[in-house]
């Protein structure tokens, strides 16, 4: 993820959240160039957070008006 542009920060994962399920769920808005979920350099337990990247940084405008819920944490 060298670019900012196009890259959606989404806080208050579960830690059951998987990258393919990010990428999954945020697919309904436009075309995802990648999804990383943050984990712990120690444990690699997840941190709770991630990104998504889009192909057309303009989806964002669109996905920041929604309300987000994944595994049943709104995110």
């Amino acid at each position: 993820m060298d670019s900012d542009q196009g890259k959606l920060f989404i806080g208050g994962i579960s830690w059951e959240t998987t990258e393919e399920k990010l990428k999954e769920y945020f697919e309904n808005y436009g075309d995802v160039v990648q999804t990383v979920v943050i984990r712990d350099k120690t444990t690699s337990r997840p941190r709770g957070f991630g990104f998504a990247v889009f192909v057309d940084p303009s989806i964002l405008d669109r996905v920041l008006q929604d309300k987000h819920t994944i595994d049943a944490r709104m995110v």
